[in-house]
């Protein structure tokens, strides 16, 4: 029912033997603890060099069984859905052959199904549920526990690392056990490196049971509104509980906002699939966890501003059964596989924040990358900050996949489009400048061609509203256009004159 890890990696293989062009096989950078090499794929269509990375990882629990066989299935069919020119369909959830098409070709997306593969043989041969990975340590006596001082590597990062919770621990008969030190295994070293050596915007670990999408934090609660209360403060190592117990762990409104708007698109998809609820919450809202991989990515870039920012999400698959074995290991995970593997082509639907529609009209644009990352501020630092903003953002991203469509079916459409993303890159440098009535009509004929083109009832009231809010920025500057999309509006700033001459 389940494969070995030899056979995942011949999957591999043979899949980047067959289509060179569109996938490559890759090692991690250290072998596990018994010198087994750690493989994945990286799927890169197209021709674009300005992307950005996706990389998902499973097994790190190694009776988690599903997760890597549902990663290694789901490489194949994203490989097939584009050569075929097909899209994809799990259940009652479909995306369509241009929806893949924008991912692969505006995304590294590197997958690697089995990140513990010592620890996934060992459940074949000797113990279903073991949890942790091999490593040998023959002067730890547990006494027939779960656990003989192998190390649970999404326990090992550094993150809070050495501070303890009720599924934290520094003992080393615990299956918990976070290990003599951080970043001790070679297959939680394998995240760090990778990280160092990748741009990856997103990365996910895949686990098992809950039925749950999680996102940080894991170590204290999330706040939004004291950037005092940040982790690099705290003890760590010190095998002792959080120090305040009360601290709470900021995190930017915009990275909260994506965080929960991506997370709820997930579950909607998810449950398209065949009606499954799963449960979008940050991870301390599930349990208190240091350590773990998911924080680890996302953490990286505070603790060290030089830094790549990565955002870090976490599955928890499947539900529970009448026993633990049969929640982590079903007789038949096949439709629980469906689910997986929609989530995770939902996450990388939505992938970069700057949405993949953008990314995929400017990657042939000399200088867009600028312009795409001012975008990303615009959303994370303005818009993401009021209700009226977030709202605005959840409007484009539902819209931006439809009118993808829309306008890759139609050569002057695409056209169009590009002509007017370049047009808002330089507006977004001219903060001064003004939004012409010619730019403005231009930007309305856009719109209402693809008006034309729909029947979606829903698309065309988010084009009325996107219409609406183009018509009101004629004449103004982009910081008055900003305000206004915010739902604030600065005050008057007086001009200083010259004083009047006396007639």
């Amino acid at each position: 029912m389940y494969r070995r890890v030899e056979i995942l990696d011949f999957w591999m293989g043979v899949l980047a033997g067959f289509f060179p062009d569109v996938c490559t096989a890759f090692l991690m950078p250290h072998p596990s603890v018994q010198g087994r090499p750690i493989m994945g794929v990286h799927i890169h269509a197209g021709s674009s060099t300005s992307r950005h990375g996706f990389l998902v990882v499973g097994g790190m629990h190694a009776r988690e069984l599903m997760n890597p066989d549902a990663i290694a299935e789901l490489q194949m069919d994203l490989v097939l859905a584009y050569v075929n020119n097909t899209g994809i369909t799990y259940g009652g959830k479909s995306w369509s052959a241009t929806d893949i098409k924008s991912m692969l070709e505006t995304l590294d997306v590197w997958m690697v199904p089995c990140a513990n593969p010592d620890g996934r043989e060992y459940c074949f041969d000797v113990d279903d549920m073991w949890r942790p990975n091999r490593h040998p340590n023959p002067a730890v006596m547990c006494g027939g526990t779960m656990n003989d001082g192998s190390i649970d590597v999404n326990r090992n990062c550094d993150i809070v690392w050495g501070v303890i919770t009720g599924n934290t621990s520094c003992n080393p008969c615990n299956e918990t056990y976070l290990g003599p030190n951080r970043f001790s295994e070679p297959e939680s070293q394998n995240i760090r490196d990778f990280c160092n050596t990748h741009n990856v915007d997103v990365f996910l670990d895949v686990h098992s049971f809950s039925e749950l999408v999680l996102f940080p934090w894991g170590h204290a609660p999330t706040q939004t509104t004291n950037s005092s209360q940040r982790f690099p403060s705290l003890a760590t190592g010190t095998c002792a509980p959080l120090n305040p117990p009360t601290h709470q762990e900021y995190m930017l409104p915009g990275d909260q906002q994506y965080f929960q708007s991506v997370a709820q698109t997930i579950v909607r998809d998810i449950r398209a699939v065949r009606g499954r609820n799963y449960t979008p919450k940050s991870i301390n809202q599930l349990y208190a966890v240091t350590g773990s991989s998911s924080d680890y990515v996302y953490s990286r870039h505070i603790a060290n501003p030089a830094l790549y920012k990565t955002y870090g999400f976490s599955f928890e698959t499947g539900p529970p059964a009448s026993t633990l074995p049969e929640s982590f290991h079903p007789a038949d995970p096949t439709l629980i596989k469906l689910d997986i593997k929609a989530g995770i082509v939902s996450l990388l639907h939505q992938a970069p924040l700057t949405p993949c529609a953008l990314t995929f009209f400017s990657a042939t644009q000399a200088g867009s990358e600028s312009g795409l990352e001012k975008m990303r501020a615009i959303r994370d630092e303005q818009l993401a900050t009021t209700d009226a903003g977030r709202e605005l953002i959840a409007l484009f991203e539902r819209v931006q996949f439809p009118v993808l469509d829309l306008v890759l079916a139609d050569e002057s459409l695409t056209k169009e489009a590009m002509d007017l993303l370049e047009i808002s890159f330089k507006f977004l440098e001219q903060s001064e400048t003004v939004l012409s009535t010619r730019e403005v009509e231009r930007g309305l004929a856009f719109i209402d061609s693809l008006g034309s083109r729909t029947t979606s009832k829903e698309l065309l009231t988010d084009l009325d509203t996107i219409r609406k809010q183009l018509k009101a920025s004629t004449d103004k500057s982009f910081a008055k256009i900003l305000d206004g999309l915010r739902g604030t509006s600065a005050p008057a700033v007086a001009k200083k004159t010259k004083p009047r001459p006396k007639k």
